[in-house]
């Protein structure tokens, strides 16, 4: 299996605690009552927006401590950047080197983690990391030896092929984690089907509650924010829009088909990549959005952050059935979904939003309403206190 330097280093250090005995669930790792902090090991939470259910965990009570890269790249900063430091009343950071900047599953802390544990004494160990990546296995084998209960996340929705090293690394971590954070009830269904043997709790993601956006006037405009690559069905909305009169696509994103988007046509309009923070100005101008994502062999979307996202502003949304797009739509109302790879079933969707602005706005309303009470910051560190409250100590 897999083993770091550090964690050579930290065979040798005699005095850890192991388990004892076959390993058969997590019932038997052993564990110590506690009554330290939460340590959440995230490689998102390098930005400082994405610890809000974290600062929400802190605010209500809990002592939540956040281990991140101290350096991490994205395709919008690939010379990288350093982890924002610890803020105000929120959770406190602890950075630390790794290799493998910019890769979520494949990178590994230059640390000696076990050692790191038994200093902070958590509580809990919540690994918010997919159970086949590095880090996972790596954390999961500190806790074990500290003898302190922990939890992985499963975003994943696709039972795809994996590695076989990599199979056998997420078997063990599911075995042995005593919390599955499943972010949609597929990946819930998704965690038991791979031998999840503690509890498994549907905490979704969340967004930030946004003030809705003003109802925009001029041709009815479809947004599409994401990277532009084929998975994201970019050629079925531009298929679409194309078959579809007095319609406008505004285009907020990047990737290898940037080139075919921006030589679309007058009625395309090609923004670019936006910061997140920025993001909010191409929901601001449509009518309604549009996730035309494609399933592959290795990848469909997982959760539909963009629909998401949107439908807090109150912009309806117009997704595919794939991944977990039909349950967000189903749980807010504030949407219409659609087969995949049909640029026909997507531009009848379109026209009749543009054709019915009362239903429109309905579905916007509606999702607004069904997204702030299922995927606002609020209910996301509610149901994720509810899942951890069994490790009080």
């Amino acid at each position: 299996m897999f083993q770091t330097p550090c964690e050579a280093a930290e065979d040798r250090d005699d005095d850890a605690p192991r388990s004892v005995g076959e390993r058969t669930g997590p019932a038997t790792i052993r564990t110590v009552a506690r009554r330290g902090p939460i340590v959440v090991v995230s490689h998102a939470c390098v930005v400082a927006q994405n610890r809000a259910v974290y600062a929400a965990l802190q605010k209500a009570g809990h002592d939540v401590v956040v281990v991140v890269p101290a350096r991490w790249r994205t395709a919008y900063a690939p010379d990288g950047f350093d982890a924002a430091p610890t803020a105000g009343d929120g959770p406190r950071v602890r950075s630390l080197r790794v290799i493998g900047q910019g890769r979520p599953q494949r990178h590994v802390y230059l640390a000696r983690c076990a050692a790191l544990l038994r200093e902070l004494a958590p509580r809990f160990v919540l690994v918010e990391e997919e159970p086949f990546s590095l880090a996972a296995w790596q954390w999961r084998r500190a806790a074990v030896r500290s003898g302190v209960p922990f939890g992985v996340q499963l975003a994943e929705t696709l039972d795809r092929r994996l590695p076989r090293a990599a199979v056998r690394a997420r078997d063990r971590v599911l075995a042995d984690a005593s919390l599955v954070v499943a972010r949609s009830p597929k990946a819930a269904t998704l965690a038991v089907r791979w031998g999840a043997r503690g509890t498994v709790a549907v905490v979704p993601h969340d967004v930030a509650a946004v003030a809705p956006r003003a109802e925009p006037g001029g041709a009815f405009t479809v947004a599409l924010v994401g990277r532009l690559v084929e998975e994201k069905g970019v050629e079925d909305l531009l298929n679409a829009v194309a078959r579809t009169d007095g319609v406008h696509l505004v285009v907020a994103g990047a990737g290898p088909l940037t080139a075919r988007v921006a030589t679309a046509g007058a009625r395309v309009e090609l923004l670019g990549p936006l910061l997140p923070e920025r993001v909010g100005e191409a929901y601001a101008r449509a009518h309604v959005t549009c996730v035309p994502s494609r399933t592959t062999p290795v990848w469909e979307e997982q959760f539909g952050r963009v629909a998401v996202e949107s439908l807090a502003r109150a912009v309806p949304v117009v997704a595919t059935a794939t991944g977990a797009l039909p349950w967000v739509l189903e749980t807010t109302g504030g949407g219409v979904v659609v087969p995949e790879r049909d640029p026909a079933a997507l531009a009848a969707a379109i026209a009749g939003l543009r054709d019915d602005p009362a239903r429109a706005r309905s579905l916007g309303e509606a999702g607004r309403t069904g997204a702030l009470a299922a995927f606002s910051t609020d209910a996301a560190a509610a149901a994720l206190a509810g899942a951890l409250d069994a490790f009080r100590g």
